[in-house]
Order: C-alpha cells, then structure tokens, then sequence
C-alpha cells in the first residue's frame, strides 16, 4: 500500500470505522451540476461547518457521532446508504437547504426501507423555513425535524429519545401526529445567547480541510482556507432573505474565542487563510477592532476577508483591518437603483455604497460585491442603472445573480403578483432564472447578467489583478480551470 492509499484508508477509518453510534449527521449529495447546471470549477466546496459543531457538541455530552459529507467525497446516495450500514447509529441526522432537500428526501426513502430502525432527524435552512409546505409536496418522510438553530435542541432531543420521554416535551421540534399526516410543533427553542459556550466544529470527523475543501477561487489569496461563522442573527428586513434560522438578535462570539480557533485551525490543518461568512460581521466594530488588535500584537501570519454592510465601516477600522491581515471584503450592493433598493428594504442608498467601496480601496483592500436583477418592479432601465454602478465603481469583484424567491423570504409570497415565479424548487440554486418581472423576459435577464460578467471581467485591470494573485502552481492550476468554467457558465446562460 502507498502512502497515498494509507493516509486515504486512515481517514476513511477516522471518520466511518466505528460502529452502533448514536447519530450520524448527513450532508446529502450535491453535485456540481446541480447547484450550476456545469461542472463550474470555481464553485468551490465548502464544509458543513454547522453539522460540525452539532457533532462537536453530541461528542462533549458524551455520544458517538460520525459525519457524512457526500458532496466532499464524492457519494451518491447509495453510496451514503451503505456508510449508515455499516455505522448501524440509532440515529441519522440530515441537514437540507432547499436545493438539496431532494437528495435529503432520496436518503430517508432509503433509510425506511433498508434501515427502518434508524431514527430519521431533519434539520436545515429549509425546513426551518417552510416545514408544512414540505410535507405537503413530499409527505412524512422524516421522523422528527428540528426546527431554528440545533445546538440545544439536538441534545434535548437524544436524551428524551434514549429515555423514551414524549416528544412534546422538547422545544424547537416538530413531528408526525398519529394519522402520520400532520406535523405536530413544540414550542420555539431559545436562541443560543453565548455563542463562546459552544465547542469548536469537530473539524476532524470531517474529510481533510486542506484537501477536500476551497471556496471559490476569487475569494482565496493563500490556500488552503477554512470558512467561519462566528456570529449569528440579522436585524435586517430584506425582502429576498429568510432569517428564521439565526433570527434577528445579534450575537458573536468574542475575539478571544476566535482567537484560540484560529490558532487551533493554523497548527492542526495548516490553514493559512480565514473567510469570516458571517451575515453581520462588520456591525460588531468592537469585536472587530479588539480581533485586529490580537491578531497584530501576536503576530498571527493569517490573511482574511469577510462580508458586511455598506453602511457599518469606517476608514480607521478599515486601516486596521488592513494591518491585521484583513485582503477582501464583499458587500451586498444588489442594485444600482435606489427606488429597487427602497423596495426590496435594502436600507442603503448609492451614496452609501460609493463611499464604503471608495474607502475600501483607500484603505488597501479588495473590495467586493453582490448584485441582483429581477427584482419585484424592476424595470431594464434599473438594470442599465446596476451595470453602470458595477463598472463605475472600483470593485475588484463581482458576482450578480437573478432573484431566487426562497421559501421563507418575504417575497416568496408575493413572488406571483410581481411577475413569472417558477416554484420549483429543485431549481432554487441561485444560478438560475426562476423569476421574472412584469415587463422583462428570461432571454433578457440572461442577456444582461451575461453582458454584467463580460464587461466586469474581462477588463485589463481585473485580468492583471488574477495575475498578482498567482503565487504558486497551485494558483495558477486553479485560476485555469476557473477561467474555464467560467466560460462554460456564460455559453450555458447563452443556451439557457
């Protein structure tokens, strides 16, 4: 046996030699052609880190736990099948967003059949979102779903099932009534208020993080990258966004526990970057600026970006940011029309969004943004108004997107009065053209979001900006098949 084959049978026997576990978490398969209708190498892949920290916190109250990661490695759902199998746990765990509730829903149907006694728990974006609409279009095919955040709730749940206690005494659940049905809900399960109470991600039940994980290739500087999330709830009431999972209270965890995580990601992984994925990352200015402060006086050779809000910088905290290793930061724009943003209660203006990304420059880092079409009333004149914003202001990137009505967002409702709104959601990638306003057509919102990445991108400024980056063959292998799935992504919108 090489070492190749030694080191790959030592993870498979790390994370699936054990057997009769308590649970084991699901990431259902999810292949690249599903989330973007192509191999689109600079998609990226991406850890469940929520699924994670759920196994951290089983494995500290003492349960046996493993991780199924089926995108990361490659699984069908046969394939997932037969590690349950062989894992015999009392209960399977599957996490689902919207786009990938069907592979969800092809395991359980396997489950019920090959592995009855297996206790099915879903949880997830979706059908915290939009439980009794699930049942409807699919039935019963789940035997509990954890409903909000799963942290409290998951432990709760396996000490009342080993106990056979009744159901009805969790918070934050819900399940089948008698007639199998109906969905039964508990009453809402509190917030995690101090996010420092809970373990670090059990990084190590996963695949390598160095090897099976990148996230797209315009966000990276220095591989290999870890993703954190260290923060939860947002205040904002955008109309295309769904928030019941986090809700609106804002919570972080403190600078010390990123700290020690980071540091811990650094020796055990070899992480050389860190992107923050946080929602609200800038709004906590006081954890934001006591992080760079830790970061510089320990002299943590990591470099980072993040996401936030236009209107929660300033250039002090920029220049600090930018010390600390700080090399890009994105910024929801969405459009380049305030009447759309007043609409869509975005809360910001173009006065606002000008200023932040000026700043951003000023201050030495790689500004970033995400824009939308298609929004309810938009009209092509306030498309043209969004492209001549994207190519005016001094973005380094960019991605745009045509709106997605996901279950849970307040436009979801309404998607119909406003326009064409195919409700399939095994379309719900955010890649593909779902909603069309009254007055415009697909063929339009394609042709302009096509016309948006053509102009943005292949302009010498940009080209000559990927050119930097490349520091290693390994950038420049990457950055290849990026290109080229990128051209692949423009000749499939042409088609679509």
């Amino acid at each position: 046996m090489n070492k190749k084959d030694s080191k790959k049978k030592s993870l498979e026997e790390k994370n699936f030699g054990k057997k009769n576990l308590d649970i084991v978490f699901i990431n259902p398969p999810l292949s690249q052609e599903e989330r973007y209708g192509i191999k689109f190498k600079a998609g990226g892949q991406t850890p469940p880190t929520g699924l994670a920290l759920l196994a951290a916190v089983c494995r500290e109250k003492n349960y046996s736990v493993a991780i199924i990661d089926a995108p990361a490695i490659n699984l069908n759902s046969d394939q997932v099948l037969d590690k349950i199998l062989e894992l015999k746990p009392k209960y399977v765990g599957i996490t689902a967003v919207t786009i990938s509730l069907f592979n969800a829903i092809d395991i359980a149907k396997l489950l019920k059949e090959k592995y009855p006694q297996g206790k099915i728990i879903l949880g997830g974006a979706h059908i915290t979102a939009a439980p009794k609409e699930t049942v409807e279009r699919f039935g019963m095919f789940f035997d509990i779903a954890v409903l909000g955040e799963g942290e409290l709730t998951i432990i709760d749940l396996l000490k009342t099932l080993n106990h056979k206690k009744p159901l009805s005494d969790v918070k934050g659940i819900a399940y089948p009534d008698e007639t199998g049905k109906h969905l039964i809900f508990t009453p809402p399960r509190e917030f995690v208020e101090d996010l420092d109470s809970l373990p670090f991600p059990a990084y190590d039940l996963l695949p390598d993080l160095a090897k099976h994980y990148s996230p797209p290739v315009h966000t990276v500087k220095r591989f290999p990258v870890a993703l954190l999330m260290t923060s939860r709830g947002c205040p904002g009431l955008c109309t295309f966004c769904d928030n019941k999972v986090f809700g609106r209270k804002l919570r972080c965890n403190s600078a010390d526990y990123v700290i020690k995580l980071i540091l811990h990601l650094k020796k055990t992984y070899g992480i050389k970057e860190i992107q923050f994925r946080d929602d609200n990352f800038l709004v906590f200015r006081k954890r934001t600026i006591e992080l760079c402060e830790k970061i510089i006086k320990k002299k943590i050779d990591i470099v980072w970006s993040c996401a936030g809000r236009v209107d929660m910088i300033t250039p002090e905290v920029l220049r600090l940011m930018k010390k600390a290793g700080c090399w890009q930061i994105w910024y929801g724009v969405e459009s380049g029309s305030d009447r759309i943003l007043t609409k869509i209660k975005k809360n910001t203006s173009q006065e606002k969004i000008a200023r932040a990304i000026i700043e951003t420059k000023k201050a030495g880092i790689s500004p970033g943004g995400f824009f939308m079409i298609g929004m309810p009333t938009e009209t092509e004149a306030d498309i043209k108004k969004t492209i001549d914003t994207l190519l005016k202001l001094p973005l380094d990137e960019f991605h745009i997107s045509h709106l997605t009505p996901f279950p849970g967002s307040e436009i979801y409702a309404s998607a119909s009065q406003y326009g064409y709104f195919d409700n399939d959601w095994k379309k719900m990638s955010g890649w593909k053209t779902i909603f069309v306003p009254k007055g415009l057509s697909k063929k339009k919102l394609v042709y302009y979001s096509d016309y948006a990445f053509r102009k943005f991108y292949f302009r010498p400024r940009i080209i000559f900006n990927y050119v930097k980056r490349i520091k290693s063959w390994r950038h420049l292998q990457t950055y290849f098949m990026a290109f080229r799935g990128f051209l692949s992504f423009i000749k499939l919108k042409e088609r679509d």
